[in-house]
């Protein structure tokens, strides 16, 4: 019989970042063209989804900090929730028809709003650029101390 062996901490990065950040993408988009019946949320839960992964990736491959690899990701999905706030607007209609059916005791206008996608870009936004900061200033006194 073999031991379990704990995950390596690049192993842990890349299962927490499929889970933590691919996952939701995909669920999101999938669930949204299903709902509005419109193929181009799922499109763009593939776009998305594949960048995040690449960047995690090659995040992980560069031995990237912590700091700098969140910026990056942050940065991917802040981009990605402006798309799907545009999305939601060239789609609103039927995208807010689909939730009344498919979910009427969950709907809340919130739900297809652009505003709250534009709201979860601008918060991913700001913690890419707190991110940033503080990967470049530990960067900064790793090389001065």
């Amino acid at each position: 019989m073999s031991e379990a062996r704990p995950l390596a901490p690049s192993a842990l990065g890349w299962y927490g970042g499929l889970l933590g950040g691919l996952l939701p993408i995909l669920l999101l988009g999938f669930l949204y063209s299903a709902i509005a019946d419109r193929t181009v949320f799922a499109l763009w839960a593939l776009v998305v989804g594949t960048v995040w992964v690449v960047v995690l990736r090659q995040g992980l491959a560069a031995g990237s900090r912590r700091a700098r690899l969140l910026a990056a990701l942050m940065g991917v999905l802040a981009a990605g929730l402006a798309a799907f706030a545009w999305l939601e607007s060239r789609h609103h209609e039927i995208l807010d028809l689909g939730f009344r059916a498919v979910f009427p005791a969950l709907y809340s206008p919130a739900a297809t709003s652009p505003r709250t996608a534009n709201a979860a870009a601008a918060g991913c936004l700001l913690i890419c650029i707190v991110s940033m900061i503080v990967s470049l200033r530990k960067g900064h006194e790793d090389s001065t101390g």
